[in-house]
């Protein structure tokens, strides 16, 4: 079987990172959370999508992260912003913005019938692995969803996770 190339992914991840650099967080203060997900059909995760396309796109979300958290205004009550670089459903990937105490504690306990995290402590690094620069924190869960079918992925998590 043939590997067929997937053509415009230069073009895409422009797109794509021109996409991400128009976010503008901090407008749903008075909600719980306010989320962005990767702006773009789902070529990031493709197989035959080349591996520096897909750490060019974790390279921008880390960024991205970091940008949020500068730009965080001082009068908000409660703020915390976090990354999660899905691997390998890249699409799955967010940024959340927390906004609610409890809401951000309860977010890490995922432990129900459909949906288990597990944190895992390695002294592996994604971003170490992939020669990606940040001072933020790094989680690492192994995430499974149960539905039809078993999907079992990894979550990386940066930001402010404390």
């Amino acid at each position: 079987m043939s590997r067929k190339k997937q053509r415009g992914q230069v073009r895409k991840l422009r797109m794509l990172l021109r996409n991400i650099d128009g976010f503008t967080p901090f407008a749903e203060v008075n909600s719980s959370y306010e989320h962005f997900h990767v702006p773009s059909d789902p070529f990031i995760e493709s197989e035959r999508t080349k591996g520096k396309i897909k750490t060019e796109f974790c390279r921008a979300w880390i960024s991205t992260t970091e940008r949020f958290i500068l730009q965080k205004p001082d009068d908000l009550p409660f703020c915390k912003v976090v990354a999660v670089i899905a691997v390998p459903h890249y699409w799955s990937s967010k940024i959340i913005v927390f906004y609610d105490e409890d809401y951000y504690r309860s977010f890490w306990e995922r432990t129900g019938p459909e949906q288990f995290w597990t944190k895992i402590d390695s002294e592996y690094s994604f971003c170490k692995e992939h020669t990606i620069k940040t001072s933020m924190k790094e989680l690492y869960y192994r995430e499974k969803l149960v539905d039809d079918e078993i999907v079992e992925g990894d979550l990386w998590f940066y930001g402010e996770l404390s």
